[in-house]
């Protein structure tokens, strides 16, 4: 055990954001979804018809009052043994 690299320098915590499509809303129909992807808040449809629909999502305020997850780390941004 290297004592050096092993002491706490950072406090990392982790918080959860969410970011809904409403298919309805937006008009599609999940059986004429062919594939989607998601990327910077949008998402991008592929139909079965060929056509490609690209919609912003609803982007929501983080609530920052708890973390889901906190993890003490070292230097080297790896958790301490016995502290997570």
């Amino acid at each position: 055990m290297n004592v050096d690299s092993d002491k706490p320098r950072f406090v990392e915590c982790v918080y959860e954001a969410t970011i809904e499509f409403d298919l309805e809303e937006l008009g599609i129909e999940w059986e004429d979804i062919k594939d989607y992807s998601v990327k910077y808040g949008e998402i991008t449809i592929e139909l079965k018809n060929g056509d490609v629909k690209v919609f912003q999502g609803n982007e929501r305020d983080v609530d920052y009052k708890w973390a889901v997850r906190e993890n003490i780390l070292t230097d080297s941004w790896d958790k301490v043994e016995g502290l997570n």
